[in-house]
């Protein structure tokens, strides 16, 4: 099976716009990436204790993922992007604003914290001193726990496999990894939801600094990227290339490609 080119798949998804293509295509060494549909059962987050105990957040989405990417490459991409906003001016008067409709509390100078760590932190990961979205190792050098993720022969580039014991450190703990468990990061290009979180999303009581440094992401090629973690039940749902592009058109999923361009774009 051939995997279908960048411009090819997102022209079938309402997204055929060649600049949008030829910006994902430019994070990766080879031609195009791989495109990946899956149905995504989230894990959510446990919040309460006792009877009060819920679990938040684990809705069932459908999603399309583009993998196989340079980490780093999205990085630099979104280090110049955030250059182009800052040359235009303003950018720490608008981040404090849009902050301060999350919290009242947000200053100026939170900000301005938020958009030095931003930066400090791209510096770290172009340093190869931060570890935050490592790129998956190359198939001959997975370690022996991990073997490549292939769909109908098309090896998945930035997808993995547990092949390890079932729960060998925490057996009682049932988001331990059991075999078969396909972890996944990549760029989110959509998604729907196909069953609501029972109890809701959690809103966390987060720090103006941290709602800063969240909206400034938001604004760049990084707040794209997305981890997931396939539970083996649910390899029956992914698909990828061309397969992926229909699953997701009947799905629904809309791909706004205003949006995602403006993302990637550096200079007006």
């Amino acid at each position: 099976m051939q995997i279908t080119s960048m411009t090819t798949v997102l022209t079938t998804t309402n997204a055929g716009d060649p600049k949008v293509a030829a910006q994902l295509a430019s994070l990766t060494e080879e031609p195009s990436g791989t495109l990946l549909s899956a149905h995504v059962h989230k894990v959510g987050e446990e919040r309460g204790a006792g009877a009060e105990k819920r679990v938040y957040g684990d809705a069932t989405v459908h999603v399309l993922v583009w993998t196989g990417f340079s980490y780093r490459a999205l990085i630099e991409r979104s280090q110049m992007k955030l250059r182009a906003l800052l040359d235009k001016g303003g950018l720490i008067g608008k981040l404090a604003q849009a902050a301060w409709k999350e919290h009242p509390e947000t200053t100026v100078e939170n900000a301005c914290e938020a958009l030095q760590e931003t930066q400090e932190w791209f510096h770290r990961v172009l340093a190869g001193t931060a570890v935050n979205g490592e790129a998956v190792p190359a198939a001959d050098d997975l370690p022996p726990l991990w073997k490549p993720l292939e769909v109908n022969g098309v090896r998945v580039r930035g997808a993995r496999v547990y092949n390890g014991p079932f729960r060998p450190f925490r057996p009682d703990d049932p988001r331990a990894p059991k075999p078969g468990t396909v972890y996944v990061q990549g760029v989110k290009l959509g998604e729907v939801v196909v069953t609501p979180a029972p109890h809701g999303e959690w809103k966390p009581d987060s720090k103006p600094k941290t709602i800063a440094k969240r909206i400034l992401r938001a604004q760049l090629p990084v707040g794209l990227f997305v981890q997931y973690k396939l539970d083996p039940e649910r390899l029956v749902d992914l698909r990828v290339g061309a397969e992926a592009s229909a699953a997701a058109k009947i799905g629904g999923i809309a791909i706004e490609p205003e949006a995602l361009r403006s993302l990637f774009k550096v200079a007006p």
